[in-house]
């Protein structure tokens, strides 16, 4: 597939992207710099998205009732939304601590997948059970950190996040110069 940018005439406004990618830049730096004020931020935001989407949905719902066939549902979801949005700028932790949490249980039962299959190498007096054995010892350990402390789970999130949103940021401005070079070529 052809990533190239195809314009046909010299890009007006070939400057954008370059503000954009500014922008991205510091949003990532400002994540990456307090990651754990961040995830809640961004959390909050994700709620507060949600709760106007929801309270939109809710009076489009209500103004169309007579349209909408089984609008009950509609009603019964926009108000979830409402609730979700709601919840989310009320307690943004909340949203981390059932993130953890399904990790967490999702790391613990692969640890005891891996536990019994060491435990099966073993019986056949298979050498690397000894590996399997400390794989799996050590993905209990995490599951387990992470269950303790769910905020490294956060931090992880929100590193992750502000690096992609430096990514973002340099991929922009080097698509402003590409463009400011096609808007300078006669």
């Amino acid at each position: 597939m052809n990533q190239e940018v195809s314009i046909t005439r010299k890009p007006q406004y070939w400057w954008m992207p370059a503000l954009f990618g500014v922008v991205f830049i510091l949003i990532g730096y400002w994540i990456l710099r307090s990651p754990e004020e961040s995830f809640e931020k961004i959390t909050k935001y994700i709620g507060v998205i949600i709760l106007i989407s929801g309270a939109i949905q809710l009076i489009f719902t209500i103004k169309n009732r007579r349209d909408i066939p089984g609008w009950g549902f509609q009603l019964a979801g926009d108000l979830f939304d409402l609730a979700v949005g709601a919840t989310l700028v009320i307690n943004p932790s909340l949203l981390l601590k059932l993130i953890t949490l399904f990790v967490g249980i999702w790391l613990i039962a692969n640890s005891i997948s891996i536990f019994m299959k060491a435990a099966e190498a073993r019986k056949d007096q298979h050498s690397y059970w000894t590996w399997e054995f400390a794989l799996g010892l050590f993905l209990m350990l995490l599951a387990i950190i992470f269950l303790w402390h769910p905020m490294l789970l956060g931090i992880s999130i929100a590193v992750w996040t502000g690096l992609a949103f430096i990514i973002l940021g340099i991929f922009r401005i080097v698509l402003t110069l590409r463009l400011r070079k096609l808007r300078n070529q006669e």
